[in-house]
């Protein structure tokens, strides 16, 4: 599976959303995982990454794509 950087921002935005705190990402380990890993595709200059490229705490963070669409994340 590839995950475009658009996925990335949008579970970033989602894992904030559901884990909101005022020092931003200090209180969501998910949300700081994929922050490392959008900062890297950028740097990269990557429009996607593969599955196979993540970290266990990015892979993770990005399965509630699957399970839940944008703007539904679980609270």
């Amino acid at each position: 599976m590839n995950f475009a950087i658009s996925d990335i921002e949008a579970a970033i935005g989602g894992w904030r959303m559901r884990s909101p705190s005022d020092e931003a990402f200090a209180a969501s380990a998910e949300a700081r995982a994929l922050a490392r890993l959008y900062g890297a595709v950028i740097v990269h200059g990557c429009g996607s990454i593969t599955d196979a490229s993540l970290d266990d705490a990015q892979r993770d963070a990005l399965r509630i794509l699957s399970a839940h669409p944008p703007g539904e994340f679980p609270q």
